[in-house]
């Protein structure tokens, strides 16, 4: 995707600082890849994480202009995001390149995904790559495994959370190890993280009826336990062959209550592993190069739900296997093709209570293209083609449903860029996305109460955005050297036959659940990112994200989940009074918000909250690293998804980091 970073790197911790001057070229990427070692308003990268000590995805991601999160350990215990209104079944995550599998619902639990493996994270949204394949309606997210960078590099990393009282709240541990040579490399990286609980904050008022008291919540420990192995042979300078292995095991714990009453429901996940395993090679020439990649992802989850009425156990056996092959030609300086087919196998099996109740198969083969011209020195097109079809494999159901059929959808997009000046931007581009209904949404029949429906519709969303970019750098003296990042966006994204949920009256006078598709669905809003270099003392950096949406066409009955606050910020500072301490005040705010349990009554949204968190960093040594932060501060009371599940008050972390 063609944008820059507007937090930069140079804001965080580190020792040195560069200033671009008045004559940097622009950054021009206009054909939607991800590559490396490149900053942009819609990246998180690695020291970005460290400043913000974000030990998962779901935390590492929050201040990206257009992320919207919900959960954090809420209704069945997941922590979610959306960005611009696409939730993750609509917004895969490939991590490398694979896409992790959950075939059946389509999502994933960000809070399981440990961040310490990582180079960096990438958000596109809309107008992305045409390479990745099928289902990126809403964008994508891309997560990059860090490879070594020298003959023998070590890191640990060790940090302990105390709750506002001193109570001793979880640890995180990280220990990596790795080797670049000539012609191979090597890395493992082991994480541990142990979540004993979390305090509310003082000033929560216990709800009528409801267990949660005051003090510490309710079922907030979890256990994740993550080792990331790759293997690396670079035989020649143009040529390289990497192996990458993944394993996940993670005691989600159980759900604190949500509703209020005495009859209540708590989840349980006594299963939640994941497996991956990815081949990939790259051969570069001139002017042209070529990639193949292939993966195997196995994910298994047990879910137990349980109230004073009945308790059921739901096992779900998932896989999804893949090849992608990719190519890209450079015809000349200003004309550039590339172009990938990629082919997915995705499975699913479910019981409940030990009984088997199906045993699906589909595969999906993609391809895309992506045409990128420069005829002119500041004026950039590009424009992509992409085709999926969703192709029935196999299929087994306990009460015989009936099998989707075969599918075909095609989407497009295309962009212009236009560089006013060397360090100034203007874009504007369209994106024609699809998505096909996850297996849960057609096949869905554990649960009484809902009713499988093979025949809903693929989703369509028409993708509008205009933004801005600039540099603006300043060489006052030797001292004050400021550099000011901005980008800006406007978005708009109408969402064709959307999947909604809904209640109906039987033939015998019960009330079921339908899903069906609406018609159409509009998300628009304006982000601005702001990046201030000052000088070697001092740095800052903000985000603003203002969001909307309207339903232009329901159905009586039905609704579209509300979990949507119509603003969010952050503003952070780096303040270095010396060479090795860094002084780092933040403030994160969100507007009112409709939760989960609030979508009909919209008379009641969530309150808005605004936390306020500093955390110093001191660099004993070359090698050594000690941080204190103090998180909210303030205490505030908060909750993303209903009052009935607040979020944590005030804590405090210690860290020691140990690198080599």
């Amino acid at each position: 995707m063609k944008h820059t970073r507007i937090l930069p790197a140079l804001l965080v911790c580190v020792a040195f600082y560069v200033y671009p001057d008045e004559e940097a070229e622009v950054i021009r990427l206009p054909e939607a890849a991800v590559t490396e070692n490149r900053e942009h308003a819609n990246q998180v990268t690695r020291e970005e994480m460290e400043r913000e000590g974000s030990a998962d995805l779901w935390e590492a991601v929050r201040n990206v202009p257009g992320i919207i999160r919900s959960g954090g350990g809420g209704t069945d215990n997941e922590s979610g995001f959306k960005v611009r209104g696409f939730d993750e079944s609509r917004m895969p995550v490939f991590v490398d390149g694979v896409p992790l599998a959950s075939p059946y619902w389509g999502d994933a639990d960000y809070a399981r995904l440990l961040t310490g493996d990582l180079e960096g994270v990438d958000i596109e949204k809309g107008y992305g790559s045409m390479l990745l394949g099928a289902n990126t309606m809403g964008g994508a997210v891309l997560l990059r495994t860090a490879k070594p960078k020298k003959p023998l590099e070590a890191s640990l990393t060790t940090t302990w959370d105390f709750d506002s009282i001193f109570k001793y709240g979880g640890s995180l541990n990280t220990v990596g190890i790795g080797t670049k040579q000539d012609l191979f490399y090597g890395k493992a990286v082991f994480q541990y993280r142990d979540i004993d609980h979390y305090r509310l904050s003082e000033g929560f008022i216990p709800y009528d009826q409801n267990p949660q008291g005051t003090g510490d919540r309710l079922y907030s420990d979890s256990r994740d336990t993550k080792l990331t192995l790759l293997a690396g042979w670079t035989p020649k300078e143009r040529f390289g062959l990497n192996m990458r292995y993944g394993y996940q095991d993670a005691d989600k714990g159980v759900s604190p209550p949500s509703v209020k009453g005495q009859v209540f429901r708590t989840d349980t996940w006594p299963v939640w592993t994941r497996h991956t395993v990815s081949l990939d090679g790259t051969y570069t020439g001139e002017g042209w190069y070529t990639k193949a990649l292939s993966y195997f992802d196995k994910y298994d989850t047990a879910l137990i739900q349980e109230n004073s009425l009945l308790c059921t156990r739901t096992d779900n056996d998932d896989y999804g296997l893949g090849v992608r092959l990719e190519g890209g030609y450079d015809f000349n300086s200003w004309n550039t093709l590339k172009a990938a087919l990629n082919f997915k196998q995705e499975n699913h099996r479910g019981t409940a209570d030990g009984i088997d109740k199906m045993d699906i198969t589909e595969n999906t083969w993609s391809g895309g293209t992506e045409y990128a011209i420069n005829p002119w020195k500041p004026l950039t097109f590009t424009a992509g083609l992409g085709f999926d079809i969703l192709q029935p494999a196999s299929f087994w159901t306990i009460t015989d449903l009936a099998q989707t059929e075969v599918r075909y959808m095609f989407s497009w997009q295309a962009g212009v860029f236009y560089a006013i000046t060397k360090n100034h931007e203007v874009r504007f581009t369209y994106a024609k996305k699809n998505h096909v209904p996850t297996m849960g949404q057609r096949y869905e029949e554990i649960r009484q109460d809902a009713i499988p429906n093979p025949d809903l519709k693929n989703e369509t969303a028409y993708h509008y955005e205009f933004g801005y970019r600039g540099i603006f750098a300043f060489d006052i003296n030797t001292i004050f050297k400021p550099v000011i990042n901005l980008d800006a966006a406007v978005y708009y994204a109408d969402l064709v036959d959307m999947i909604a949920e809904g209640n109906v009256t039987t033939s015998t006078g019960g009330i079921t659940k339908v899903r069906m598709n609406i018609d159409k669905v509009a998300y628009y809003g304006f982000e601005l990112g702001f990046g201030l270099d000052l000088c070697k003392y001092f740095a800052l950096g903000s985000t603003l994200s203002v969001n909307r949406y309207d339903v232009k066409s329901n159905t009586d009955g039905f609704h579209v989940e509300g979990n949507f606050p119509r603003t969010t910020a952050n503003i952070y500072m780096v303040i270095k009074p010396l060479k090795s301490l860094s002084i780092i005040p933040s403030l994160e705010y969100e507007g009112p918000r409709y939760g989960h349990l609030n979508i009909i009554n919209v008379g009641n949204p969530l309150d808005r909250y605004a936390l306020f968190s500093l955390k110093v960093s001191a660099d004993i040594t070359e090698y050594c690293t000690l941080s204190f932060s103090g998180d909210n501060l303030l205490d505030t009371g908060y909750a993303l998804d209903d009052p009935y599940l607040p979020l944590g008050g005030r804590s405090y972390t210690f860290s020691v980091t140990g690198k080599y």
